[in-house]
């Protein structure tokens, strides 16, 4: 039993746990207060007076070293300028509850933008090393260059110098200076061992759980500091604008500097960012084996300025931190309970955890340099599935420039939780302007974090109310080609062996320019082929030479290996491999398997779009062949325009308005494309083609991209999806290359790995779990975060880390609701929730006048059908009701309802989208026909428009109608209508025609299910529908 001593000193409280003595989130000192100099003199100054005492000497100050890492803020000090830093004992003071250095607040403490955060390269750092329990740790820190108002305006010129010397740089490992043979180790593998718990983290269970308790809450003024930074977060406002917020909007007492708030905002959040130096040009991140470069060894650029400051810094922001975090508040932690709960069907795959890769790790010991631990992958239930993404985008319009934003998602969310922005792990941004030619040194400190996370970090549980032992594993990593090909070392797309899954060869079309390598599976026309005999010339679609993780690994180390560059380069060329990848040390990822193709890409950004070109004549200046797939300009024009028109008759629930797709292309994203493919195009194109092989090609892969976004995939769907897109790739291969060299261009990489999506959904998961829509979004998100086109990749690096704080703060203080700045959302004014229909809720407009008596004996002729009562005695029962009209209903029995609209009441908008076609079931009697046949009732998919929404409520019982007290009935009108036989070439894909409205149908509002749009063609309109027998995974954003 741990004896608890809190001692409350004049500006902050100690918590004693066995000797360590822990800062407890000590109160904020406004400006203007004063306080115990830090200087040594004695006297009580304000802050200003301070910075004078304070000129050119040191500064001590406390480094908390409680047990719970979410709550370490352990400060070392940077490097002075020759490299030599601040020796172990330097400034070590004693701190008990008798005499304990003063803490002077966290405005002064944390004036500086960011603590370095720890080498864990270096030789001393052992996770397993017990806490000092003598004395706490006291590092000296040169305050010269700290300024207290250092921030500048994002549009002022050195607002890149302002940013980036707020963040202190990590130091690379020391070197001894030795020109030594022997290539060290990457990593010192010696502190990735586990340790357990010791009995320090055990005896300090009962602090956690008061801390827990008690020191986790945020005073008002906190809370207000924080509600400020997260108003000019969120709102993207400038350091200049949220200047003049305390001048419009007076408070009392007066909120801190921006520099005050920020500073604050890093002390509440718990962590700090490591920067790193890195390229001038992106080329490489000064760390790890490249810390003691003084020049870049791609492009020769200086690292350093001459005075001895770093060109440009990547910012990298710690994941060990953040799940700490989240594994301490009680809220998250539930919400991590999903992979724990979630079990297994054989022979059905609904999310990652039914991938052969993660049930196969399940068995496996984890594996830190070859060396076994005593754990096994995902044994404990509060262990965390994660995975990578990451992607170029360019900030700028004339997308010259780009940017690498590294992300992480959590599996063990929810899939409806995961992908959101707010649950997003970023880890920083690869500056621009260019590509990094050294990928992995930006992903040196990920890899670092992720091997401390597969032998476990402390941290406390919410759930159990006690310590545990944190792990994590990366297990998928996804995003578009080239990005996944430079992160694996790998040639990519163009390469000769450009696919990272099998190893077919590349070859060029005879007598190009380009250096494109194509993949057709037919190469038997091509004279390099048929010169060499011991060349494939028709690879087996269903038998293809799969690469193997040891295989790449091998031949990566082969290739490093070289005497000579130009071995190397002719090495990668053969092998498609470029070298080892840093992700190789992380035991938990499966080359090449564990990078399954990103299907938004493939499919949205490549396929259809090339398929798009191939139809209008624009593919690479291709025309048709022997073949008849190419549509005049006069057709696809019209398909262009009834695309666009589709918009008016589509819902806005479905998706955003799809332009002109003839006239404004560059214009139309992945998530528009999709609902083209899926649900526009085999409308608009039926009948359009000159013959019906190419249209029902279409559809095939219609079919087949409909099984593959499936909620549900059974082991039969995936063969399915496998044999289908085998006979789709030779198809096309016949109907597009026609086993012409000089048409070799039509087989590109991202038709070929259409062949690999099965096995990528039976190793990983269905594709909505590793497609890049989240990153698209996150680039999106952060793009509004440039304040400064001068300094763009310091606007990026500040933006996310501030995103990144103010999450943090949300979950460590449970804030989350304070700090989104949104409204409560509660019921519309002027809406109606009825307890006797609790899925659904009634909306203005609202008639008001009775319905006229021809409506009344409608509702009429419905309560007779529905409650067995004579016209008679319903129209007398109405007579006493009340009986109301109104205008619109919304499902509100799931997060996705929809809003339906009633076609007779309120007023539409010129550019409004029609949202007054619902689908409706109702139970149909078979045997009508039949007169001596029992009544046999099935259910029933009926469409129609929504002509009426009817509330009627009962005051009193009504025994004619079986009703023993105040009764309520909401009836929807709907006429229906008339579908016309299924077309046989869309048969499957839930796509119906009509042309002619029915009778009006009165049924029960919870019998109408959701709503459809139409698309118009010349002689029907066809029924679009997203929720019938296919119901599929949609990327649709967030809904602020």
């Amino acid at each position: 039993m741990v004896m608890l001593c809190l001692m409350v000193c004049a500006q902050h409280r100690f918590s004693r746990s066995g000797s360590q003595y822990t800062i407890i989130s000590p109160p904020f000192v406004p400006m203007g207060r004063k306080y115990l100099c830090a200087c040594g003199c004695g006297e009580r100054v304000t802050r200003t007076c301070e910075q004078v005492h304070l000129q050119a000497r040191v500064h001590p100050y406390l480094v908390p070293t409680g047990v719970n890492p979410s709550r370490q803020l352990r400060v070392f000090a940077p490097s002075s300028e020759d490299g030599q830093g601040v020796s172990e004992d330097e400034g070590r003071i004693v701190a008990g509850p008798s005499g304990h250095q003063d803490y002077h607040g966290a405005e002064d403490e944390l004036r500086d933008d960011v603590i370095v955060g720890e080498d864990w390269s270096s030789p001393d750092f052992d996770m397993s090393a017990a806490p000092d329990s003598s004395e706490s740790e006291v590092i000296a820190e040169d305050v010269d260059d700290v300024g207290v108002e250092s921030g500048l305006d994002s549009e002022e010129e050195d607002e890149d110098d302002a940013f980036l010397d707020e963040l202190d740089p990590v130091r690379g490992e020391d070197s001894d200076g030795d020109n030594s043979d022997d290539e060290p180790d990457i990593f010192n593998w010696d502190s990735f061992k586990p340790s357990g718990l010791t009995a320090w983290e055990e005896l300090g269970e009962e602090y956690e759980q008061e801390a827990a308790a008690v020191a986790h809450k945020l005073s008002e003024y906190d809370l207000a500091i924080c509600r400020a930074f997260s108003f000019k977060v969120q709102a993207n406002l400038t350091d200049k604008a949220f200047k003049m917020a305390p001048l419009a909007f007076p408070r009392d007492p007066p909120l801190p500097t921006l520099d005050t708030i920020r500073a604050r905002v890093n002390f509440l959040a718990g962590f700090k960012p490591q920067v790193y130096d890195c390229c001038v040009n992106s080329c490489l991140c000064f760390v790890g084996p490249h810390a003691d470069l003084t020049h870049c060894h791609y492009c020769n650029e200086p690292r350093r300025r001459a005075n001895g400051k770093p060109r440009k810094k990547f910012t990298y922001i710690p994941i060990i931190p953040r799940l700490v975090a989240f594994a301490g508040n009680r809220e998250m932690a539930e919400k991590q309970q999903y992979r724990a709960e979630h079990v297994h069907e054989p022979g059905k795959t609904k999310d990652v955890f039914d991938g052969q890769h993660y049930r196969s790790l399940r068995t496996k010991f984890v594996k830190i340099n070859g060396e076994r631990l005593a754990h096994k992958y995902f044994e404990d239930p509060r262990d965390v599935a994660l995975g990578a993404s990451w992607d170029g985008f360019a900030p700028f319009k004339r997308r010259k420039k780009t940017a690498w934003p590294l992300i992480l998602f959590n599996y063990d969310l929810p899939p409806e939780l995961r992908f959101l922005l707010a649950y997003i792990l970023a880890l920083g941004v690869i500056p621009g302007p260019n590509k990094p030619k050294d990928s992995d040194s930006f992903l040196w400190p990920a890899v670092q974090e992720l091997l401390q996370l597969a032998a476990g970090v402390r941290a406390f549980d919410a759930l159990s109310n006690g310590m545990f032992v944190l792990r994590a594993y990366l297990i998928l990593v996804f995003g578009d080609i080239p990005a996944v090909s430079m992160f694996m070392k790998m040639k990519g797309h163009n390469g000769i062996s450009p696919c990272r899954m099998c190893k077919i060869i590349g070859l060029r079309i005879p007598g190009a320019r380009g250096t494109a390598h194509y993949v057709p599976l037919d190469r038997s026309c091509h004279p390099d082929v048929k010169a060499d005999h011991q060349a494939i010339k028709v690879y087996d679609a269903a038998n293809l030479p799969l690469r193997t993780h040891d295989e790449i690994i091998t031949q990566g180390k082969e290739v490093e290996a070289a005497p000579t560059t130009a071995a190397a380069e002719r090495l990668a060329k053969k092998y498609g491999v470029k070298g080892v990848p840093i992700l190789s040390y992380l035991d938990s990822l499966s080359f090449p398997r564990s990078f399954g193709y990103d299907f938004m890409h493939l499919i949205w950004e490549n396929l259809i779009k090339n398929l798009v070109l191939l139809w209008t004549g624009d593919f690479k200046g291709l025309d048709d062949g022997r073949e008849e797939y190419q549509l005049s300009k006069a057709i696809w024009e019209s398909i262009a325009a009834e695309t666009a028109a589709a918009s008016d008759t589509i819902p806005s629930a479905y998706g955003s308005r799809i332009p002109n797709i003839a006239k404004d292309r560059p214009n139309v994203s992945a998530e528009m494309w999709s609902f083209w493919t899926l649900y526009l195009g085999p409308v608009l194109l039926r009948r359009r083609f000159k013959h019906l092989k190419y249209y029902r090609h279409f559809i095939q892969l219609v079919r087949l991209l409909n099984l593959c976004m499936q909620f549900e995939i059974s082991a039969d769907e995936i063969e399915t999806i496998r044999t289908g897109f085998i006979a789709w790739v030779e198809t096309y291969e016949s109907l597009y290359f026609q086993n012409d060299v000089d048409r070799m261009s039509v087989c590109p990489l991202t038709i070929h790995a259409l062949l690999h999506i099965a096995d990528g959904i039976q190793f990983c998961g269905p594709v909505w779990c590793y497609w890049a829509f989240p990153m698209e979004r996150y680039c999106g998100s952060i793009q509004p975060g440039i304040r400064s086109r001068r300094f763009p990749w310091a606007s990026i690096d500040r933006y996310v880390l501030e995103i990144a704080q103010l999450t943090q703060i949300k979950t460590r203080y449970n804030v989350v609701d304070e700090l989104a700045l949104r409204a409560t959302r509660g019921n519309i004014q002027g809406s109606l929730s009825d307890p006797s229909y609790p899925s659904c809720m009634l909306l203005p407009p609202k008639s008001p006048q009775r319905p006229d008596a021809n409506q009344i004996r409608t509702i009429a002729a419905a309560l007779s059908t529905r409650t067995g009562a004579t016209m008679t005695q319903v129209t007398a029962a109405l007579r006493r009701a009340s009986i109301e009209e109104w205008g619109k209903v919304r499902r509100i029995d799931s997060d996705a309802g929809d809003t339906m609209r009633s076609c007779s009441l309120g007023i539409v908008a010129e550019d409004a989208r029609d949202a007054t076609y619902v689908r409706y079931e109702m139970l149909v009697d078979q045997n009508t026909r039949y007169r001596n046949r029992p009544e046999h009732f099935e259910l029933e998919t009926f469409y129609g428009q929504l002509t009426h929404i009817y509330r009627v409520h009962l005051p009193d019982a009504c025994p004619s109608l079986h009703t023993e007290g105040p009764t309520t009935y909401i009836l929807a009108a709907i006429r229906s209508c008339t579908l016309k036989p299924d077309d046989k070439e869309l048969a499957g894909l839930d796509i119906h025609f009509y042309s002619l409205h029915g009778g009006l149908d009165v049924i029960d509002i919870t019998t109408v299910q959701s709503l459809v749009g139409r698309v118009k063609r010349t002689d029907a309109w066809a029924i679009i529908d997203r929720s019938g027998a296919l119901a599929r995974a949609e990327w649709s954003g967030e809904v602020d």
